[in-house]
């Protein structure tokens, strides 16, 4: 369906447009208009970055994890890291960065440069752990603009990421993040966010079984992101950067509601793989 908009030309552009009316391929103003805005749209596009954390040494899945980094763990036919890629994709995510550390080398064999995906892949090496807002600062001079986070460890299957940057736009904080709701929140720890959207409290794993919203993993960030986080250092983003940008009322949440899965311990890895035969998620 399409919708009708008004839209003001230079005149000598306007010109152009119309001596390519033919009356067959382009038969009106509005024809012109349209296939010139979609050939341009075609061949220039700004890139768009990710980026997905896969440095942690998944300590809790051993010993699936001796050998197999986390990212690199079998959902269905294909493994996880491949899943978040092929979702990113969807998006038009064609600038997709890998924040790498354990056994990084399956990673970079197994996804090389991204040809294969259709997507640009680059690597950010970590030769110590950096924890989550260090391996986001260590990624710092290979994105830019806007960008999407991952964890390395999340599976998710009707989120929206172009509503999702476009709420972070909006709102103008300098990170956004997914929330999703959980039924136990203890093991993750509740955030509390006002009428505004704005997230005004973290509360660490309650001792008491408590459904509310906690954080899914996944974010949006504007590169004024990368002040709030020292070089080289070991930073983590839940524990010293978000609480830090609350207090400054910088950090939003966005809700979403669809089907989303932790797979960092073994009892929710098992879950997913038989919500895969279930039927109830259902792979790219």
């Amino acid at each position: 369906m399409k919708k009708r908009f008004c839209m003001t030309l230079d005149e000598e552009l306007m010109n152009k447009l119309w001596r390519y009316i033919d009356g067959v391929k382009l038969k009106n103003r509005s024809q012109a208009v349209e296939f010139f805005i979609k050939l341009g749209i075609q061949n220039y596009r700004i890139e768009r970055n990710a980026l997905i954390l896969c440095g942690g040494l998944g300590v809790k899945l051993r010993p699936l994890t001796f050998i197999t980094p986390k990212p690199m763990l079998p959902i269905g036919y294909q493994p996880l890291l491949q899943y978040q890629i092929q979702y990113l994709k969807k998006y038009e995510f064609d600038r997709i960065v890998l924040a790498v550390g354990y056994l990084q080398e399956q990673i970079i064999k197994y996804f090389s440069n991204g040809q294969r995906f259709d997507v640009k892949i680059l690597y950010s090496f970590e030769k110590d752990p950096l924890d989550t807002g260090g391996a986001v600062k260590n990624a710092e001079e290979l994105i830019n603009g806007h960008f999407i986070t991952l964890n390395g460890d999340i599976i998710f299957d009707k989120l929206d990421l172009d509503k999702l940057l476009a709420y972070h736009k909006e709102k103008g904080g300098v990170a956004t993040l997914t929330l999703t709701k959980h039924k136990e929140a203890s093991r993750y720890g509740l955030v509390e966010i006002n009428e505004n959207g704005q997230i005004t409290k973290f509360i660490e794993k309650p001792s008491e079984a408590k459904a509310g919203l906690i954080n899914a993993g996944i974010y949006a960030f504007s590169q004024e992101i990368f002040n709030y986080i020292g070089k080289g250092k070991k930073v983590s983003l839940e524990k010293d950067v978000f609480p830090k940008l609350a207090e400054e009322g910088k950090l939003y949440g966005f809700i979403y509601d669809g089907y989303w899965r932790d797979v960092g311990v073994p009892e929710d890895y098992i879950e997913v793989l038989k919500d895969i035969l279930s039927g109830k998620l259902k792979l790219l």
